[in-house]
C-alpha cells in the first residue's frame, strides 16, 4: 500500500506549523534561561540560536522520516497515527533538552554556591 500525496502533505503541514511553534517557544525561554546559567548574554543569545537550529533541523529530519512512512493504515488514522509518533518522538527530545537545561543550572548553582562559600572561609582565615 502506498503512501498518499494529501495524506504526506497534510502530515508536512502540520508537522511543520508544531515544529516552529515549539522552536519559538524553545527560543523565547531558551534564552532567559541560558543568560541565568552562562550570565553572558551575549554568549547565551548564540548559544541560543545554534540550539534552536539543531532543534529546528532534527524535527524536520524526524517528520520527513514520519511523513513518508507506511503504516499500512489509510486516510485520516494515517495522518493521525504519523502525527502521534511525531509528537511523541519530539516531545521527548523537547524533554531531554530541558532536562539537559536544567542540569547545566544546577551545576552553575553549584558551582556559584562553592566558590561564594570559599571566599567566605577564606576571608575569615
Amino acid at each position: 500500500m502506498g503512501v498518499s500525496t494529501a495524506s504526506f502533505v497534510t502530515t508536512v503541514v502540520v508537522g511543520i506549523v508544531i515544529t516552529v511553534v515549539v522552536g519559538v517557544l524553545l527560543r523565547r525561554i531558551g534564552r532567559d534561561f541560558l543568560a541565568e546559567v552562562y550570565g553572558d548574554r551575549s554568549f547565551s543569545a548564540s548559544l541560543n540560536y545554534l540550539l534552536v537550529t539543531l532543534y529546528h533541523l532534527l524535527a524536520l529530519g524526524l517528520l520527513t522520516v514520519v511523513a513518508g512512512a507506511d503504516l499500512g493504515l489509510t486516510g485520516v488514522q494515517l495522518v493521525v497515527v504519523r502525527l502521534g509518533i511525531f509528537l511523541l518522538v519530539l516531545g521527548a527530545v523537547y524533554g531531554l533538552a530541558v532536562l539537559a537545561l536544567e542540569r547545566a543550572r544546577r551545576r552553575q548553582r553549584e558551582e556559584s554556591l562553592e566558590d561564594d562559600f570559599r571566599r567566605r572561609t577564606e576571608g575569615r582565615r
